[in-house]
């Protein structure tokens, strides 16, 4: 009887620490900055504005022969 009130206190301990860790994460993630969707897309189309003259996905390759993706080769069927 005595060693099943003892593994019973070791289930409720091991829960309550369980909990405890749970409302630790709980604060550490409401104290997050937060911004809303409006202000992050503003924010990255800004920065994409900002930086469009050097990214090849917006303007294209100056020389075709910079496109490290262009096919080597085209496709045989024998």
């Amino acid at each position: 009887m005595q060693w099943r009130q003892s593994v019973n206190m070791s289930k409720f301990q091991e829960g309550l620490q369980a909990q405890r860790q749970l409302v630790e994460q709980l604060r550490v993630e409401a104290g997050i900055h937060r911004m809303t969707v409006s202000e992050s897309v503003a924010e990255i189309m800004k920065y994409m504005q900002q930086h469009a003259d050097n990214d090849v996905l917006m303007k294209g390759f100056a020389k075709q022969s910079d496109n490290p993706f262009k096919e080597k080769g085209g496709c045989l069927i024998l």
